[in-house]
């Protein structure tokens, strides 16, 4: 992916699974010719339409019964095929975790997994459409690789990169269209590797998937403050980077659209707590209760993840 073909407006336009299955998908298609995608009823919804109309012969749409496709897609993997399996985040994860602890994991199948509308995206959908578990289900699974992209250009960067493994991958989409552009320029992208888009002394803020936006104005704010914050994109959850952590910073702060139990904020604890001595950590996430339906900004609002609210607790966090 040059330079020249970079394109951050148009694909934050698109959203992540616009620009995902719309221009990365068709790509990875005519350069690997065993690619297989199966949609559990997530054509449209997903940005699938185009690749479907490119490649009729390499796409199967199995309705609404996701626990069917992963078996379905654990035969053809059997078979040589590199499936690529896509439905709605909150179903992949939690409908199928048996078929995806057995199938890909126990069975080692190099399957790409991808759950759109993670977190709160589907907002009027309600608590049954919200997909706040996954990452804690994904990553229990042996030699899963869990990854959760922060805007479009890095969700195509994430497709590229696990098509290329020989082990199971769960990609975690957010949003719809108009998603935020964080990456403007091209950048390397690497399994396990994440990015640290901004510096700083006085505490870490390490976030993923649709926080890292966020992250980026609340270190901005924090500046207007005296803080001095760094920021890291940890767009893979499993397997962690361990070797970005600071631990000459006084603080970290770990920021996530989904549970604040067994999300990236307890993998980031359970890591620190082998040292005597370690940064003290705030894990910023959702809350543990079932939230009063609403649109996405007051899911987040009543979730204490509006940016205000984050940076209120950071603020209460170093000073108390």
């Amino acid at each position: 992916m040059g330079n020249s073909k970079i394109n951050p407006k148009i694909y934050s336009a698109l959203g992540q699974g616009g620009s995902m299955f719309g221009i990365t998908l068709p790509d990875v298609a005519r350069k690997k010719d065993n690619v297989i995608v199966l949609s559990a009823d997530m054509s449209t919804p997903a940005g699938l339409d185009k690749f479907k109309s490119l490649y009729p012969d390499k796409f199967f749409n199995l309705g609404i019964a996701e626990q069917n496709m992963i078996g379905v897609a654990a035969g053809l993997t059997d078979e040589g095929y590199k499936t690529i399996s896509v439905a709605q985040a909150c179903f992949v994860s939690m409908r199928c975790f048996e078929q995806v602890r057995q199938f890909l994991g126990y069975m080692h199948s190099a399957q790409v997994l991808v759950g759109i509308g993670s977190g709160f995206s589907l907002t009027l959908m309600g608590n049954t459409h919200y997909a706040l578990e996954d990452i804690s289900l994904m990553k229990t699974i042996p030699g899963m690789t869990v990854i959760a992209p922060c805007d479009a250009l890095e969700a195509m960067k994430a497709l590229e990169a696990a098509v290329q493994l020989e082990s199971p991958v769960y990609i975690r989409l957010y949003g719809g269209t108009a998603t935020p552009i964080v990456y403007h320029e091209d950048f390397d992208f690497k399994v396990g590797k994440s990015v640290t888009l901004r510096k700083g002394k006085d505490l870490q803020i390490i976030a993923t998937g649709s926080m890292v936006y966020m992250a980026m104005q609340v270190a901005e704010i924090l500046a207007g403050k005296g803080v001095s914050a760094s920021v890291v994109d940890m767009h893979t959850v499993k397997p962690l980077d361990i070797e970005v952590i600071d631990f000459n910073a006084p603080f970290i702060v770990s920021l996530e659209e989904h549970r604040m139990v067994g999300g990236m904020g307890d993998s980031l604890a359970d890591y620190l707590s082998q040292y005597n001595s370690h940064p003290k950590l705030l894990k910023i996430g959702a809350s543990d209760s079932f939230s009063i339906v609403g649109d996405y900004p007051y899911m987040m609002e009543q979730n204490g993840l509006s940016t205000d609210k984050v940076v209120e607790r950071i603020m209460s966090f170093i000073n108390r």
